[in-house]
């Protein structure tokens, strides 16, 4: 699918008010695309219900009435293409959004002490705090462009574009797989650790640390499945635009978990990767920390069939779109080990590496 496809598809599904997504695996060339009609779109309030349907899948940071998981199911896409319309408002009133980078950075490092805090009374031993950023003067019109772009910067990343009316238009190229089958296997992957991508790079620490929390917590719910022969790839480097992480990918026989996939998922999300360890401790220091609701960034997306094929990502390096300006997401992960200038920085990089795209547009 091409740019001018793109803005077809995406126009006339806008305009009609349909739910889409048009997405592109990692390392592949060929582009999907879904459509349906608002009243055909299915509304899931737990991940052990996904084994029920078969759709493209677009799940939220925590699952709830007012955020539920949505499935634009395989059996209703509709690609008639219609006219433009350019009266299409793309909104939400979900969150708060920050155009103060100052004031933004101020809230980051009081959030900072929160958390250091935290550590030593709660026992948590990671946190992951994120933030939002309003950038005005792009939106939902460069979308389709921006998708192109990402498709060919970010080759090891899951690219996608969705519009679903009651969760808005968000795009991103995130490099986290959750959750994939492939023939007889499952697989998974534990990534975390972020820097600037160079050749020979090393990590310290405070990035191995938090990458092997996450990975703790991945053997520690396959253990739960009664999965202990598992293949172990990593940790290794991996380059995703101009970023590097560490991650380790955990595969194991499909048949396992047979029927239960959904139920597996309900495990897996959040994993310390978004939320941190111990999970439930670390998820109450963010509800109870953060100054705004994550919605559907830090979810998971992606196709789901379990008797096919199943290829779920979360909701990293994204941006929510609007009539006339964006919302860049980003966060990082806390440790003892972390640095309140460093963290802000990795936020600032993160966020710069799809803002740099956006401009060069």
């Amino acid at each position: 699918m091409n740019n001018t496809d793109n803005v077809s598809f995406v126009n006339a599904a806008l305009e009609t008010q349909k739910a889409f997504a048009v997405w592109r695996e990692p390392q592949a060339s060929k582009v999907k695309q879904i459509s349906c009609t608002a009243d055909k779109i299915i509304k899931l309030y737990t991940a052990a219900s996904l084994d029920a349907v078969k759709g493209f899948v677009f799940a939220p940071f925590q699952i709830s009435r007012n955020f539920p998981i949505y499935v634009i199911p395989f059996n209703c896409t509709d690609n008639h293409l219609l006219a433009v319309n350019n009266k299409t408002t793309v909104s939400s009133s979900h969150t708060e959004y920050s155009d103060d980078l100052q004031a933004a950075k101020e809230l980051h490092a009081g959030q900072m002490e929160l958390f250091m805090g935290a550590f030593a009374e709660r026992k948590i031993k990671k946190a992951v705090l994120s933030r939002n950023q309003k950038v005005s003067g792009y939106g939902i019109n460069q979308m389709p462009a921006l998708f192109n772009k990402l498709c060919s910067e970010f080759i090891n990343s899951f690219v996608y574009m969705v519009y679903i009316p009651d969760a808005g238009f968000w795009v991103g190229a995130t490099p986290e797989l959750l959750f994939k089958t492939n023939n007889g296997t499952a697989s998974t992957v534990s990534l975390a650790g972020t820097q600037k991508f160079k050749e020979g790079i090393t990590w310290g620490k405070k990035e191995q640390v938090e990458q092997e929390l996450v990975t703790e917590h991945i053997r520690s719910v396959l253990g739960k499945f009664d999965i202990y022969n598992f293949e172990t790839i990593g940790p290794e480097t991996v380059k995703t635009g101009e970023l590097a992480h560490i991650k380790t990918t955990l595969n194991f026989p499909k048949e396992k978990i047979a029927g239960r996939f959904g139920e597996f998922i309900e495990n897996l999300h959040p994993t310390p990767a978004i939320c941190g360890l111990p999970v439930n401790k670390s998820l109450e220091l963010i509800l109870k920390t953060e100054n705004y609701d994550r919605t559907y960034y830090c979810g998971f997306l992606g196709s789901f069939d379990s008797s096919q094929q199943t290829d779920l990502y979360v909701n990293l390096r994204c941006l929510q779109a609007f009539n006339d300006s964006v919302v860049l997401y980003a966060g990082g992960g806390i440790t003892p080990d972390s640095d309140t200038e460093k963290e802000w920085e990795e936020t600032c990089m993160k966020m710069q590496n799809l803002e740099a795209i956006l401009k060069d547009i």
